[in-house]
C-alpha cells in the first residue's frame, strides 16, 4: 500500500536519495505516505464500496469506459506534458523516471473509478427551483449590494504650485469667471488644474462613497444633479471644483443575474456535504490502522497530565 502512496514520486525519491543523509531521506518518504494517506484510504473505501455495489455488467462498463479516457485522453495528456509524439516514446521517458504506462494506467483506473463512483453517490439535487435560489439570495443579500458611485471631473488648483494661497486665489478667479461665461469644465481642468487628471480634461472613473479623502468634496458629488458644477471647495492644500457627469444608486445585482453562478454554487455545497457524509459512513464501518497510529499514542503517552 505504501508503493502505491509514493509510487508516483519514485523518479524524485531516487534523486533525493542521493543527495541526502538516509535519515532525512526517511523523513521525507515517511512525511510525502503521511501526507498522501487519508487520500488513498478515501479512494480505496470507495474502490471497495463500488466492487461490493455495482453489478459485474455495471462494473466491466466502467472499465471500458475509463480504458478508453486513458487511450484518448490521459495517454495524450502526458505525452504532451512529457513533450513525446508517441506512446513508445512516452514509456521510454516514463521508465527513465521509473515509471510506465502500466503504473500510469492503474494509477488513473483507481483514481478514476473512486471519483466516478462518488459522483454517482454523492449526487444531489440537479438543479433547484428559482424559490430555492431565491431565498438564498434573499438570505445573502448583503453579498450583492452595489455601493451608489459617480463619474466626475475636478479643477484643482495648487497653493503651493502658485506660490502660496493669495496667488492661487488669483488663478481661481480666472477659472470662475471663464465657468460663468459657459467655456467648457474639461477644457478648463486641462488648462489650469494641477490634479493628476488634467491632461484627461478632469475625468475620473466610477468612484465609490468613501474613498476620497476629502468629506465635502464627495458630499457634493452624491448629492449635486448630474451635469451641475460645485461651489469652490478650499482644501489644506488647493481649491477644488468638481462636476458630476453620470452618478448610479446604491442597490443590489439583480438576481437574474446571478441566478445561474448561485444554483450552481448550491449544487455543489449539496454534493460536498455528501461527499463528506458518504466518506464519514464508509470511515465509520472500516476498520483502519496505520502505521502513524503509534505516532499519536506515543505523543499521547509523553503529554504531561492537566495540573
Amino acid at each position: 500500500f505504501v508503493s502505491d502512496i509514493i509510487g508516483v514520486y519514485d523518479f524524485q525519491l531516487k534523486q533525493a536519495e542521493q543527495r541526502m543523509p538516509p535519515e532525512e531521506y526517511k523523513k521525507l518518504r515517511r512525511a510525502l505516505v503521511k501526507r498522501d494517506l487519508k487520500g488513498h484510504i478515501e479512494r480505496q473505501l470507495l474502490i471497495h464500496e463500488m466492487k461490493s455495489t455495482l453489478k459485474k455488467e455495471q462494473l466491466d462498463q466502467l472499465q471500458q469506459h475509463l480504458e478508453k479516457a486513458f487511450e484518448e485522453e490521459r495517454i495524450p495528456e502526458l505525452q504532451k506534458g512529457i513533450g513525446v509524439n508517441s506512446p513508445q516514446e512516452l514509456e521510454e521517458k516514463l521508465n527513465q523516471q521509473g515509471r510506465s504506462l502500466y503504473s500510469e494506467k492503474e494509477l488513473f483506473m483507481k483514481q478514476q473509478s473512486a471519483i466516478q463512483f462518488m459522483a454517482v453517490k454523492a449526487k444531489a439535487t440537479d438543479d433547484y427551483g428559482r424559490e430555492e435560489v431565491l431565498a438564498r439570495y434573499k438570505a445573502n443579500i448583503k453579498e450583492y449590494e452595489v455601493p451608489s458611485k459617480v463619474r466626475w471631473q475636478r479643477i484643482r488648483i495648487s497653493y503651493a504650485k502658485h506660490g502660496g494661497k493669495d496667488k492661487a486665489i488669483a488663478v481661481l478667479d480666472e477659472v470662475i469667471h471663464k465657468l460663468q461665461a459657459g467655456e467648457d469644465f474639461g477644457e478648463l481642468a486641462k488648462k489650469y488644474s494641477d490634479g493628476t487628471r488634467s491632461e484627461k480634461n478632469g475625468q475620473w472613473g466610477w468612484t465609490s462613497r468613501g474613498s476620497l479623502a476629502e468629506p465635502e468634496v464627495e458630499t457634493a458629488l452624491f448629492e449635486l444633479p448630474i451635469g451641475k458644477t460645485s461651489q469652490v471647495f478650499e482644501t489644506p492644500n488647493s481649491f477644488q471644483i468638481v462636476k458630476v457627469n453620470d452618478r448610479k444608486e446604491a442597490g443590489h445585482i439583480p438576481f437574474a443575474d446571478v441566478q445561474n453562478k448561485l444554483e450552481q454554487s448550491m449544487i455543489s455545497e449539496a454534493r460536498m456535504k455528501a461527499t463528506k457524509e458518504i466518506l464519514e459512513k464508509l470511515h465509520a464501518k472500516a476498520v483502519i490502522e496505520t502505521i502513524f497510529d503509534l505516532d499519536e499514542e506515543d505523543e499521547e503517552s509523553t503529554t504531561p497530565a492537566a495540573q
